[in-house]
């Protein structure tokens, strides 16, 4: 059947066993989806000889795949009502699954994240603040989860705000179900639902830490309102300060063990706050001067606090020691990364951990200080 370069891009995005890196490889060698579908052996080299495979078998069933996407906005780099400030992040989407009706190109987006097992506290000052932020003109961005994030949904949703939900999994797949009637509402009242994984994508650990990328790569901020210093917070802390989107947190008690990763955000140089105002003060004067992206806050990537410890100058090019405490599949990317750098198709290659595992156990390692990330889905040892 003819089809056009969105629907060729969704063939290629609902194909199991190639990854974000492997499709980028690929549409930048062929410099199309469409190119790709014609002549998929042409492409081995990126696509892998497995990829081949299974690309041509989505092709084959293009039609059925096709008209299960009916109840679905696609939107792929380039179209009009593609975020552009996610567009621009270093890894975006390539192609978004979209239901509702909000714009996703929101001119006042901030994100509000954290534990899905918050406090009294951190869900009674969640929701005040997306309330403030809603009802000052924001657009609330959050993952849906239960929690922080469904607290900063119904925040907008108690002022009839605008809010974006990205989701860590198909649309089909959806979780938590105690959540759905939330969806509902937020569909109902003019917002949108999206995700970037196809709509029987199973969600996994890995697919939600990765669609934190998307909840910072839309909004003009970031507030982290409570989550432990290991969280999925903290990587979309970090990611976005990697694309200049300013970091903002809200204090707690000294001794809420959920207010740890929030204080040290703050040590770190994010903006403490106490209500919406604080925010808006400051993305409100950012959005008034065209093309100029928020101000990023100048030091190192956050990350949890390691002690420093002194080492002889002697010892400063003796061979690595693998950490203790480490999974088999943790062991096996360490090995691989004594090497150097590798890319995540590589790494999948090399160690023989599945991808959803490996993102899993990346991101893990990345927590722990034992690895970096960097652009283009790149791994090193930290």
């Amino acid at each position: 059947m003819p089809l056009t370069e969105r629907e060729a891009r969704a063939l290629l995005v609902m194909t199991r066993g190639i990854g974000w890196a492997t499709r980028e490889r690929a549409l930048s060698a062929a410099g199309s989806a469409l190119a790709l579908a014609g002549e998929p052996k042409a492409y081995e080299k990126e696509l892998t000889p497995s990829g081949v495979s299974a690309f041509r078998a989505s092709l084959r069933d293009a039609q059925r795949l096709i008209d299960s996407l009916q109840a679905y906005t696609l939107l792929i780099p380039g179209d009009e009502g593609y975020p552009q400030r996610l567009a621009a992040t270093i890894r975006p989407p390539h192609l978004l699954f979209v239901r509702g009706a909000a714009s996703l190109d929101d001119p006042l987006p901030v994100a509000v994240v954290g534990t899905r097992d918050a406090t009294a506290y951190g869900l009674k000052h969640t929701r005040r603040i997306a309330r403030e932020l809603a009802q000052g003109g924001a657009c609330i961005i959050s993952g849906l989860a239960l929690g922080v994030d469904a607290q900063a949904h119904e925040g907008a949703l108690d002022v009839h705000g605008r809010t974006i939900a990205v989701l860590g999994g198909g649309h089909e797949q959806f979780y938590p179900e105690q959540n759905r009637p939330l969806m509902e509402r937020i569909l109902a009242q003019g917002g949108s639902v999206i995700s970037e994984y196809p709509p029987q994508m199973q969600p996994g650990r890995y697919t939600f830490l990765d669609r934190n990328r998307i909840i910072a790569g839309l909004s003009l901020g970031v507030l982290v309102t409570e989550a432990p210093a290991r969280s999925g917070a903290l990587t979309t802390a970090n990611i976005a300060l990697d694309e200049g989107r300013e970091v903002f947190a809200l204090p707690g008690s000294v001794e809420n063990p959920k207010s740890v990763l929030p204080h040290q955000l703050i040590a770190d140089g994010a903006r403490l706050v106490t209500c919406g105002q604080d925010i808006l003060s400051c993305v409100v004067v950012e959005r008034q001067t065209p093309g100029v992206r928020p101000v990023r806050i100048r030091r190192a990537v956050i990350k949890p606090a390691v002690p420093a410890v002194p080492q002889p100058e002697a010892e400063a090019s003796a061979p690595r020691r693998m950490p203790e405490g480490l999974s088999p599949a943790g062991q096996a990317v360490y090995e691989a990364l004594c090497g150097g750098e590798m890319d995540f198709d590589a790494l999948c290659e090399r160690t023989g951990v599945a991808a959803d595992a490996l993102g899993s156990e990346l991101t893990m390692l990345e927590l722990d200080g034992v690895i970096d990330a960097l652009p283009g889905l790149r791994y090193v040892l930290a």
